[in-house]
C-alpha cells in the first residue's frame, strides 16, 4: 500500500491504521461466495458522475481493475490514471497533481447543467 512513499515515513502512517472491517472485506473480496450479494452494485441506478482515480503503480488494486471499474461506469464515469503513483495517492509525493485534477474535476463537473 505505501510502495510510492519514502520508506522513512512508513511506520508514521501505519501506525495510524485502523482495522477494516472483516465482514465487508470479505464480501467485496470473495463476492463470488457471498449468497447475499451485498457488494453488488446496479450500476444502471448510479447516475451521479463518478471519478475513479488509479495510480499505475498500485499493487493493492491493479490498474486492470480500476479500468473495469471505470467501464462498467461509462455513463457517468471519468477515469484518470497517474504514473508513478501507487495505492496511497493522498500522501505519496506528487499528491498536489492529482489534488489539483480532483478540484478541477469537481469545478467542472458541479458547473455543469443537471
Amino acid at each position: 500500500m505505501l510502495n510510492q512513499m519514502p520508506s522513512e515515513s512508513w511506520k508514521s502512517i501505519y501506525d495510524r491504521f485502523v482495522y477494516e472491517s472483516g465482514r465487508a472485506a470479505s464480501e467485496i473480496g470473495f463476492w463470488l461466495f457471498d449468497s447475499k450479494m451485498a457488494a453488488k452494485v446496479d450500476e444502471t441506478k448510479v447516475t451521479c458522475p463518478v471519478l475513479v482515480i488509479a495510480g499505475e503503480k498500485d499493487r493493492i488494486v491493479p490498474i486492470s481493475v480500476t479500468r473495469k471499474v471505470a467501464e462498467k461506469y461509462k455513463n457517468v464515469s471519468t477515469h484518470k490514471e497517474f504514473p508513478d503513483h501507487g495505492h496511497w495517492v493522498i500522501g505519496e509525493p506528487g499528491w498536489q497533481e492529482i489534488a489539483e485534477y480532483i478540484e478541477l474535476w469537481l469545478h467542472q463537473t458541479l458547473s455543469k447543467p443537471a
